[in-house]
């Protein structure tokens, strides 16, 4: 069953003196249960196409249909709305917040979405020892290496139980041991029936998807299943 759908999805970026172009007519689809991998050289519109998939960004044309639900030109609010509890994202950069400790950042969509807070807390311990990091509940993330800040990351992005993970280059600011850990956290997911959409430039991590999507100068160029 189909989890996300794009049809001719375009983006553009304009300013008063340029336009670039970063997505050309992309159509994909995803089902639920999967595992995708979408890569391409830096500059190939990886990113952009996450965001248009995560609802952080709009497609300048095209159709975006998540759930069933056509989300191509709903308004911020109305994105924000979908996103809580069915999107889940995993950063690069562990975008976590440096004034909040470990429990916190983990705890955080549940206040977005106006969870009480013991069960927010029972949330959050259940999750941080799944993912090994109990023991750094009151620590901050400048506090943590790497490693554990993407584990948190990752706790955070499951505390609400989403349909769909969605990672931008997940492994890219962490040595090859904590990324094989992040990498086989990933994979526990999906076949725990997550959907996983995964934006990398690393054969390696690639390996670890059901299928792999390649874009090149904003276009699908070629679709592989493993």
């Amino acid at each position: 069953m189909s989890l996300l759908e794009t049809r001719s999805v375009k983006k553009v970026f304009r300013t008063e003196e340029v336009e670039t172009w970063a997505l050309h007519d992309v159509s994909l689809e995803v089902n639920e249960g999967e595992f995708v991998a979408i890569m391409g050289p830096s500059g190939c519109g990886k990113s952009t196409l996450l965001n248009i998939l995560g609802l952080l960004d709009t497609p300048t044309e095209g159709t975006y249909v998540l759930g069933g639900t056509d989300v191509s030109t709903m308004t911020e609010d109305q994105r924000t709305e979908i996103r809580k509890g069915l999107l889940g994202f995993v950063f690069q950069s562990f975008n976590l917040i440096e004034e909040l400790n470990v429990q916190e950042n983990i705890e955080l969509p549940l206040m977005y979405m106006g969870v009480a807070p013991a069960e927010r807390h029972e949330r959050a311990k259940e999750m941080m020892t799944r993912m090994g990091i109990s023991h750094r509940a009151k620590h901050f993330p400048n506090q943590l290496s790497g490693g554990q800040q993407q584990r948190v990351a990752i706790a955070r992005a499951l505390i609400s139980h989403p349909k769909l993970i969605l990672a931008d280059e997940p492994t890219g600011n962490l040595d090859s041991t904590n990324g094989k850990e992040v990498m086989n956290m990933l994979t526990e997911l999906w076949k725990d029936g997550t959907t996983v959409v995964m934006v990398t430039h690393s054969q390696r991590d690639a390996g670890y998807a059901s299928r792999i999507i390649n874009l090149y100068d904003g276009r699908v160029v070629e679709k592989t299943i493993l």
